[in-house]
């Protein structure tokens, strides 16, 4: 491989996780804004709990009839999010709000690039 590719593939690599993180990051600042209780893995059964969830997924838990929502992050915070319905809820309708933020935000660049 060439100097360049190899240059081309780090760099592609490189842009990939950071799109990642930033998307943890953004889930679970919009987790915490919604309620989510953030507890980190700071004891030996927390750690192994953390382990046993799906990553960067909001998985739907039942206990005793109630339901509740838990965000595993072992890779970055190293901790759980843990929200029940409201919370999750909240979660939703901020997601979509950003959602639509973002695409009305892309329709007016489309706009203004289509006037020039």
């Amino acid at each position: 491989m060439s100097y360049p590719t190899r240059w081309i593939a780090m760099m592609t690599l490189t842009s990939a996780l950071a799109g990642c993180a930033l998307a943890t990051q953004n889930t679970e600042t919009l987790l915490s804004q919604a309620g989510f209780r953030k507890l980190p893995a700071d004891t030996p059964k927390r750690a192994e709990h953390l382990q046993t969830l799906a990553p960067h997924k909001i998985i739907r838990r039942t206990t005793d009839g109630k339901s509740y929502y838990v965000y595993a992050d072992p890779s970055n915070c190293k901790c759980l999010y843990v929200g029940n319905e409201s919370a999750y809820a909240a979660y939703k309708g901020l997601a979509a709000a950003q959602q639509a933020a973002y695409l009305q935000e892309e329709r007016e660049q489309e706009a203004f690039e289509g006037v020039k």
